[in-house]
């Protein structure tokens, strides 16, 4: 029995290991991590066993510019110790990202893989860039691109004239009135409160 070229190629793609490409912008970390883990330990695989190392490297730009629902860069706390006294730490998901724009990426896939020994194999297939640089050799290695997980909303300042005056009218503003909300405004920085003088 023969295999067309077709069936060849489907053969290939499922024994062989891939390099996919996300784009994390504007995306949920924890949404979004549960779809590069499955990528990862090969679940989107016909081939996929539990005991099976088949998965494929995936990619993640961006990383840099990943949300979080609500209010879980304050809320959600990350749990630290390394068995020293007084070593036990519980610190916010955006002191993480702060000090390390990958960090919070890296948690999410690395929860979303499951509790087992084989998701640390799973884990070293995963390549994390807080901007949309990467090495030569990856971009070379790229096969597929995948589809993110939330559409991204367009900003008011990324819609053309004629986009803006198709939209429909609520009231008309008068000539001298000043539009400051067009253009994004930029981040004023963390408040930090001044000590007392002793």
């Amino acid at each position: 029995m023969s295999v067309s070229r077709f069936g060849r190629v489907n053969q290939w793609l499922t024994m062989s290991r891939q390099w996919h490409v996300v784009d994390a912008k504007f995306q949920d970390a924890y949404i979004l991590g549960e779809k590069v883990a499955k990528h990862l330990s090969g679940q989107h695989k016909p081939i996929w066993h539990p005991e099976t190392d088949c998965g494929d490297h995936v990619v993640v730009v961006n990383c840099k510019h990943v949300a979080m629902h609500a209010f879980d860069w304050k809320h959600r706390l990350y749990h630290f110790n390394k068995e020293y006294p007084k070593a036990k730490a519980l610190i916010p998901a955006y002191q993480i990202h702060e000090y390390d724009p990958t960090r919070i990426m890296y948690l999410a896939v690395y929860k979303a893989l499951g509790n087992n020994v084989i998701r640390r194999r799973h884990i070293e297939r995963l390549h994390l860039f807080p901007e949309n640089d990467m090495p030569e050799f990856i971009q070379k290695n790229l096969g597929s691109q995948m589809r993110q997980v939330q559409a991204v909303p367009k900003r008011s300042d990324e819609y053309t004239e004629e986009e803006r005056k198709a939209f429909p009218r609520l009231f008309e503003f008068e000539k001298d009135f000043v539009q400051d909300w067009t253009e994004p405004i930029e981040p004023h920085g963390r408040y930090v409160q001044e000590q007392p003088k002793k």
